[in-house]
Formats: structure tokens, C-alpha cells, sequence
């Protein structure tokens, strides 16, 4: 015995309804996203900006190169104080492909680095970019470098500490050129990212410190 039309109709009319209601539960959790990232903003004496097409395109690894580099969301942008004085840090929703998958965070580097490194926990995917070679553990994660040589001096006691208080919940911390970056979980409060950012600030100085480091070896 074959089911009526009217029970098909009824199927397909409730998952239209729960379809909608999801639709309009994500968009209003967008939007609430939204309005913390202006509150947050307006509280540091930061900018913001709804969209940014071509700030992601200024990285090429991590997120960037895995998704390519997609479009910033609510962008916010300032300066991180620290003891060695503000740096430049930006956060936005990162999307690729029409849909937000990570909050990214990137903080300057007072120092041009010599080669790229990601730092990825266990749990992380493995790159899949072919100019990056698995070199050592530093602290919880894994570093995975475009240039052993040059980077091998960066990887210090403190940054493998510096590492470690990121947290479990970015599993991709990487840096490249003049900047440290992290892909945070989407649903990320403006709590968590502060932290986030005062963490990478950390992060970013023993990164310089290696580098003197380096320096002063290669004289």
C-alpha cells in the first residue's frame, strides 16, 4: 500500500518549515555576532568594517591557502598593547566559498621572518601544501615549515610556551612575512578572542627573540 500524497506533502511541508527556521536561527546568530563585533570595536576605540574582499590575499598559508583567501567579515582592526609597545592586530570572520568557517586573528611581528611555520595540534588536518615539511614538535603542536634552516632558530622554549597558552581550541596557529595569525573557532565570544590576541602577542615576541637570536649566530 502506496503513502497518500497528503502525508508527502505533510513531510515535505515540515522540513520546508524547520529548513526556514534554521535559516532564519543562523542568520540571527550572525547578527548577534555582528553587533558584539561592533560593541567590541566601539569598547577598544577600534575599527570596523562589515566586508573586506582583499585583506585575506596579503597571507598565503594556513587557512588562506587550504580555503583560499575568501573574504573578511566583520573586520575589526587596532593595536594590541604590550609590554614592547601596540601592535597591529586585526580579526574577522574568515569565509570561503559563501560560508564563514573560522574567526582568523593576526597580530604584527616587529621583524620580517625568515621562512613560514604552522604550528598545528595534533588534532589539526596535516597541510596540504607541498612547499611545507614537517620539522619538530614545539611544545603540544607540530611545526611544519617552508625552510628548516632558517626557521629551526625561532623554535625556542618559549615559543613552544607561548604555543601552549593559545589553547586547544585553535588547533592552527601559523606565521609568515611580518605576522602571526590563528583560525579560531566561528562561534568564538569577544572574550576569547582578546585573550586570543593577547596570546598571540606572546607568541609573536619569542618569534622575535629567536630571530635575534639567529642574527647574532649568523655574525
Amino acid at each position: 500500500m502506496g503513502i497518500p500524497a497528503s502525508v508527502w506533502f505533510l513531510i515535505a511541508l515540515v522540513a520546508l518549515l524547520v529548513g526556514g527556521g534554521l535559516l532564519l536561527a543562523d542568520r540571527a546568530r550572525g547578527s548577534d555576532g555582528m553587533r558584539d563585533r561592533k560593541r567590541w570595536a566601539a569598547l577598544r576605540g577600534w575599527e570596523y568594517l562589515d566586508s573586506d574582499p582583499v585583506l585575506p590575499s596579503r597571507w598565503r598559508y594556513g587557512t588562506i591557502h587550504q580555503g583560499g583567501p575568501g573574504v573578511a567579515r566583520n573586520l575589526v582592526s587596532g593595536s594590541v598593547p604590550t609590554p614592547d609597545g601596540p601592535r597591529q592586530a586585526y580579526v574577522f570572520d574568515h569565509e570561503q566559498a559563501g560560508r564563514i568557517g573560522s574567526v582568523l586573528a593576526a597580530v604584527q611581528v616587529q621583524t620580517q621572518l625568515p621562512a613560514a611555520v604552522e604550528l598545528r595540534l595534533p588534532s589539526a588536518p596535516l597541510p596540504d601544501d607541498a612547499g611545507l615539511d614537517l620539522l619538530e614538535p614545539v611544545g603540544d603542536r607540530y611545526a611544519f615549515v617552508s625552510d628548516a634552516e632558517a626557521v629551526k632558530p625561532l623554535l625556542t622554549n618559549r615559543l613552544a610556551d607561548a604555543g601552549n597558552a593559545i589553547g586547544d581550541d585553535v588547533e592552527l596557529l601559523w606565521a609568515e612575512d611580518s605576522w602571526v595569525l590563528a583560525a579560531a573557532p566561528a562561534d568564538s565570544s569577544p572574550e576569547r578572542l582578546q585573550d586570543l590576541l593577547a596570546d598571540m602577542a606572546e607568541v609573536a615576541t619569542a618569534l622575535e627573540q629567536g630571530q635575534g637570536a639567529r642574527h647574532r649566530m649568523g655574525r
